[in-house]
């Protein structure tokens, strides 16, 4: 059975044909249709527009727990609905084929362009009256389980007393928490999580997405989800992810047995692993990632490589408080178009970050994040194309294409020139090798962890929408969560499945595949500009490079042609592969080499900084409903950076900072 929009085009082709046939003589047809085209695609865009921002609005005030404006769940469930039944309205797709059919030899290039991109995606949304009511029930569903995750309280049980803490402190006491008894009692309160949603409506949520997969003609929700984004299906996504899993567990059997000989056999316990691995590598990282300078650091860094935003506006909620979503996002309120053919549209972006400004590894954590969730909203920035369509996160636009793009950029920050340049302490002084030496020393023997970590997520979403209707129970998926957990990480890790916030809602479901196959991109283009240039760190010829290869085009490619397209060949786990396998004292020598070659730069004055006004954005600290600082009503950039530094030490440190 195909999906349903496959089955009901064939006919609509047809009636078109027909109409086409009865119209005015060519001339004529093709300037009448170019001028429908024209209004139609100026019309929709615009609508598109209003239904995505008052959707983003309340994404944003419901996740960030705003109480300043009209933000329930109820209004998320609405305008979502709202945006979706836009999407699924069967006459966009009929006018936009009827329009394609007609004239497209008469037709601009940018409305044609515009056209394309419409009907690739209201293909992504065409269901039966059915089918939107099962979408309906989901997107209810979700809401209430998401109201009720909003308001758990997490924390932990130590010595007879409940210690509140957000599942971001929790995540942190299991990387830096030195006494063991207090990293197991977070670890089982991270478990907490799963049990409350499985009992709070998840497997029901599971069923109803399967049974809409089903009804329109796919496997199940997983083999929806990877075609509607990627363009292949299911089994074709687990093909190139099966070969990852194969060439990497010999690699993983190797770490977890060199870390039980050399660290002991409770090292891999999972409130241990984080602990153990990073050894004194997090408390000595963090006198040279101080949070309150990540803002500034950042955009440096992004500035050095001749990156822009285009004229966009960024806001950022970077620190952690009650009831604020757990998992850092960027989200685009306004999508970049280009309207009446030469109006270019800047973005607004909204992202986030939980970081502990207290906590010992926090800045660090908080900086990478900060790298991740800007490097998004450069690449949504600088999207030219006919259509906020063209610039929007949902399918078709490619989970893989959008993780590329922030995840080369964070991979920056574990660079030795990088952190020879950006890793400072407050007075100054630039890290010293020795501790990048035995950062390398704790960490690459198991650097195959966080590889098999974030393959983990979709094998287990792959097995729990194989799972019979009858088998989708509470017990069955905690039961399942542990068994992929321990097959695939070789035991329990310190973040359990169910903790993982993406499994939740629809639009990040069946989404994590997106950043295994980015992490094999990253290093495919890392290798690409290493042979290239020679270096990453303050290349300012690779801003405009990701844009001209990657970004300006938008959904408008296909994932794996970008990357072929840009690397020379196929998207391949090769790079990445060679990276965690690479001999230890060679990986040691490049690192000094690199580091050593930055420190001589900085010393002699040819490392130059450019201008944080070449980054042409306007940004804004929030916390909450409260504006930190705003680089426009400063004057600048750096005046803002500064503001928001100032407001962290006031109010998260002791006068001696």
């Amino acid at each position: 059975l195909k999906p349903f929009w496959l089955r009901c085009s064939r006919s609509t082709y047809s009636t078109l044909s027909r109409r086409a046939t009865a119209t005015a003589p060519a001339r004529e047809m093709g300037v009448e249709v170019a001028s429908r085209a024209r209004e139609f695609v100026e019309s929709k865009n615009k609508e598109y527009e209003i239904l995505h921002k008052a959707f983003e609005e309340q994404f944003w005030g419901t996740k960030m727990a705003l109480t300043q404006g009209d933000f329930s769940s109820d209004l998320l469930t609405k305008t979502k609905q709202q945006m979706e039944a836009w999407m699924a309205d069967e006459k966009n797709l009929e006018q936009t084929l009827e329009l394609l059919k007609e004239g497209e030899q008469g037709i601009e290039p940018m409305d044609l362009k515009a056209l394309r991109i419409f009907k690739r995606t209201f293909a992504c949304y065409q269901m039966p009256a059915d089918a939107r009511e099962i979408r309906d029930e989901i997107t209810a569903l979700e809401s209430v389980l998401e109201g009720k995750r909003n308001t758990l309280k997490t924390g932990y049980d130590f010595e007879g007393s409940r210690v509140d803490a957000s599942s971001t402190a929790l995540r942190q006491m299991l990387r830096s928490e030195e006494n063991e008894a207090k990293r197991k009692a977070a670890y089982q309160g991270v478990r907490e999580i799963g049990p409350f949603l499985v009992e709070n409506g998840f497997p029901e949520i599971i069923k109803k997405r399967n049974e809409l997969a089903k009804k329109l003609g796919f496997e199940d929700f997983y083999d929806m989800k990877v075609t509607q984004a990627e363009g292949f299906g299911k089994k074709r996504l687990f093909e190139i992810l099966s070969d990852l899993e194969t060439k990497t567990r010999p690699t993983m059997v190797k770490a977890i047995e060199y870390l039980k000989n050399t660290k002991g056999d409770n090292a891999f316990e999972p409130w241990n692993l984080a602990f153990v691995t990073a050894g004194d590598t997090t408390k000595n990282f963090d006198p040279y990632f101080p949070f309150e300078k990540a803002v500034q650091r950042y955009a440096q860094s992004f500035a050095n490589l001749g990156i822009s935003y285009q004229g966009a506006t960024l806001n950022l909620d970077l620190l952690d408080r009650p009831n604020k979503y757990s998992n850092g996002f960027c989200h685009w309120p306004q999508p970049t178009w280009i309207s009446e053919k030469t109006k270019f549209i800047p973005s607004v972006a909204n992202f986030t970050s939980l970081a502990i400004p207290t906590a010992v590894g926090s800045g660090k954590v908080a900086l990478t994040t900060l790298m991740h969730e800007a490097g998004h909203a450069a690449h949504f920035a600088n999207i030219k194309q006919p259509s906020p369509l063209f610039s929007q996160e949902r399918a078709p636009t490619s989970v893989a294409y959008a993780e590329n793009q922030s995840m080369f950029l964070d991979s920056l920050v574990d660079d030795a020139d990088w952190k020879a340049k950006y890793a400072r302490d407050r007075d100054g002084n630039v890290i010293p090798f020795s501790i990048l030496e035995d950062a390398i020393r704790q960490s690459a023997p198991y650097a195959v962890f966080p590889l098999r970590g974030m393959l983990v997520v979709p094998f287990f979403e792959k097995a729990l929408y194989e799972l019979p209707a009858d088998q989708v129970t509470a017990e069955k998926i905690q039961a399942l969560a542990d068994e992929i957990e321990k097959d695939i990480c070789g035991g329990l890790m310190g973040r359990p499945l169910l903790s993982v916030p993406h499994i939740l809602s629809d639009e990040s479901s069946c989404y994590y595949h997106g950043y295994v196959l980015a992490e094999m991109s990253v290093w495919q283009t890392r290798e690409h500009f290493l042979k290239k240039y020679g270096f990453l760190t303050d290349n300012e010829k690779i801003g405009p490079d990701l844009t001209e290869a990657y970004w300006k085009c938008g959904n408008s490619e296909m994932f794996l042609d970008l990357v072929e397209a840009l690397t020379g060949k196929p998207l391949a786990a090769d790079a990445w592969v060679a990276e965690i396998g690479q001999d230890l004292e060679t990986h040691i020598a490049d690192a000094k080499k690199s580091y050593e070659k930055m420190v001589k730069a900085l010393e002699s004055g040819e490392s130059k900084d450019r201008e944080l006004s070449t980054l042409d954005m306007r940004v804004r600290m929030v916390h909450g409903d409260e504006v930190i600082a705003d680089s426009e009503e400063e004057g600048s950039i750096e005046k803002a950076a500064a503001k928001f530094e100032a407001y962290v030490r006031k109010n998260y440190f002791d006068a001696k900072l």
